[in-house]
């Protein structure tokens, strides 16, 4: 099935990386990545994607603090945002609400719960680009 929704997933972990990646390419998603906090805020700029896909824990930048960026940027603050993290902990969560993230899903997660999310996510928030 084709879709139109860019998804753009910003993880440090290799391996995390290419199996979300796997996952949405095969719902017909396209799927673009970036590997640390800075290349992801950089494309979610450039690219504008209908969502992003952002761990937490990474080095140097942050995935909240990637988040907090976005959410400054009027370019930006519009795109929904759903953290994944093996970090799940009350105040992170806590953290990421108040970072305004559509969903916080807890590595290691199942396929069916992060296709799910991200299914919602967009029919709530739909294409918001022309």
């Amino acid at each position: 099935m084709a879709r139109n929704e860019r998804i753009l997933v910003v993880d440090d972990d290799p391996d995390a990386l290419q199996l979300i990646a796997t996952l949405l390419s095969g719902e017909g998603y396209v799927v673009e990545r970036a590997t640390d906090g800075p290349s992801g805020l950089a494309k979610a700029k450039a690219q504008l994607p209908d969502l992003v896909l952002l761990d937490i824990a990474m080095p140097g930048m942050d995935g909240l603090a990637v988040c907090d960026k976005l959410r400054f940027d009027p370019k930006t603050r519009d795109v929904p945002i759903i953290f994944l993290s093996a970090k799940g902990d009350g105040d992170t969560v806590a953290l990421a609400s108040v970072l305004d993230a559509y969903a916080f899903i807890r590595k290691p997660f199942k396929p069916e719960e992060l296709l799910g999310e991200v299914r919602n996510c967009l029919n709530t928030f739909g294409r918001k680009k022309p």
